[in-house]
């Protein structure tokens, strides 16, 4: 029988927590883009993107189990391993989405945030659903990220910016990203053992005797999400409200920028031209490419949201993420999933 202390760990686990603070910003950066200030508020805010990191992670685990399963190195995950019941995964993750509606319609008597939330929830589900079974649906959570910034958004106002839009998009290019080419190239083994059918077995990539094959389709899709993500960054430093300056004043901003661009360039080239499957070096890389190209958004937000709301955008989810990988499987940047 599991002990109080190790079943509290399954569950921290099952819910992937050292991640949360990264998802939870999401509607709170969308609030801060259109000049919300109020601390509880924003508070509320990052609460209601936590309970929706749970309601999609733990919901992607009891539906993944299967596959999860054909992996050698995933035989410790709560629900692989049987030491939670997938009765009770699913409760925590409904019970999440119940928390997220709650919230909102508790201090939110508007419609526009509850149906943004409730897309977000629906494209999110569908994706845990179908994820494994359609090729693309890397695109429909991309959608549900986009939602849920428009609901921080829409806590206060009606009517968006363009600068909005553009960080909305930001959010959703990101996480096509991350489930297309980074879990694709993290999980081919056993997606391939399972028959899912992701994006990247589609294009081809696949390991023979530990030998890891990118194909070329595969590298020029990669290629051009992440072209993509860099092209509305750009278009982000162009806007006049955060319009980029290589004033003097600004030498610092500009200097983290380029070198934020530099380490995404550098890891995503050393990971696409991977030849050996080394599952712990590649979710290395993905790790310092996800927190670098999350450094480029927030500080390309600088001049709009101001230094405190940047450095703490910054700070919260990389000690956080720093803090609960540490307390969960006991390395900072090397996450069991």
């Amino acid at each position: 029988m599991m002990t109080l202390k190790k079943t509290l760990l399954a569950y921290l686990r099952l819910s992937r927590l050292q991640t949360a603070a990264v998802t939870a910003v999401t509607p709170l950066i969308g609030g801060l883009l259109m000049g919300q200030q109020d601390i509880m508020v924003l508070s509320l805010l990052f609460l209601i993107g936590f309970f929706y990191h749970i309601y999609g992670f733990v919901l992607n685990e009891y539906i993944d189990v299967d596959v999860d399963k054909k992996s050698i190195d995933l035989q410790t995950k709560p629900l692989v391993s049987n030491q939670i019941p997938r009765r009770s995964a699913i409760i925590l993750s409904l019970s999440a989405a119940a928390c997220c509606c709650l919230l909102t319609l508790y201090f939110y008597l508007a419609i526009q945030p509850l149906a943004f939330l409730l897309l977000a929830l629906l494209l999110g589900g569908v994706y845990d659903v179908l994820g494994k079974r359609i090729p693309g649906s890397d695109f429909i959570l991309g959608l549900s990220f986009f939602f849920m910034c428009l609901m921080g958004a829409s806590t206060v106002s009606e009517t968006f910016t363009t600068v909005t839009y553009i960080v909305c998009s930001i959010y959703f290019i990101h996480i096509v990203f991350n489930n297309a080419v980074e879990g694709g190239l993290k999980d081919v083994d056993h997606d391939t053992a399972a028959g899912a059918k992701t994006l990247a077995t589609r294009l081809g990539v696949r390991i023979q005797d530990n030998t890891l094959f990118i194909t070329r389709p595969f590298v020029l899709f990669s290629w051009s999400i992440k072209m993509i993500f860099i092209g509305l960054i750009v278009s982000l430093w162009l806007q006049p409200q955060t319009q980029l300056s290589f004033s003097l004043e600004n030498t610092v901003q500009v200097l983290f920028l380029m070198l934020f661009v530099g380490i995404v360039f550098f890891t995503m080239h050393t990971f696409l031209s991977a030849t050996t499957f080394e599952r712990t070096r590649l979710k290395r890389l993905f790790s310092i490419h996800e927190i670098s190209s999350y450094f480029l958004l927030v500080i390309s937000l600088f001049p709009l949201i101001g230094l405190s709301p940047t450095l703490l955008l910054l700070f919260l989810p990389f000690l956080w993420f720093i803090l609960f990988n540490v307390i969960l499987y006991g390395k900072a940047l090397q996450p069991q999933v």
